[in-house]
């Protein structure tokens, strides 16, 4: 399990313009101490803060994840086959620059497909793109690439069986 910096998280969010209440600090923490691999729903964190013994109001969760997106401290996205949202730590590094996941992303049943296969050049275009905006004064807090369409599963749905 990855080790928690609280002072590290503290700065970041201080950074990014939010208070370091003790509802932020303990879903920060919650994150920051999981396996990189850990994408839960805004339900699973609901059940893993109540297991703590820090049980947060659904809107309030729902409100403080938005915050630390929006942050850079956590990622957002939906896995195949699923319409909830799930989400992920991206940690406290502010010198490192955010990898950029492309997704597509289909219109009609809204399921988000990484592309995984496009990591080179996506991250290219996102450092391009970083380089650009900095050119003009602006700082990138993050990168997302979305190719929106309609999915092979939308597209030709399996026929009925007969």
């Amino acid at each position: 399990m990855p080790s928690v910096d609280p002072a590290a998280i503290s700065q970041r969010l201080h950074q990014a313009g939010l208070r370091s209440t003790r509802a932020v600090l303990g879903v920060a923490e919650l994150f920051a101490a999981a396996s990189a691999a850990w994408t839960p729903t805004h339900a699973e964190v609901a059940g893993s803060l109540a297991q703590a013994g820090e049980p947060l109001n659904p809107v309030t969760l729902y409100r403080l994840l938005d915050r630390l997106v929006a942050a850079g401290l956590l990622a957002r996205h939906t896995a195949p086959g699923e319409r909830a949202w799930r989400f992920q730590w991206r940690g406290t590094d502010d010198d490192a620059a955010p990898v950029a996941v492309p997704h597509f992303e289909c219109d009609a049943c809204h399921t988000q497909f990484p592309l995984q296969n496009a990591d080179a050049p996506t991250q290219a275009v996102a450092d391009a793109l970083r380089r650009t905006l900095a050119e003009h004064g602006h700082q990138a807090a993050r990168v997302d690439l979305a190719v929106h369409g309609t999915c092979a599963g939308c597209r030709w749905p399996a026929s009925p069986a007969a």
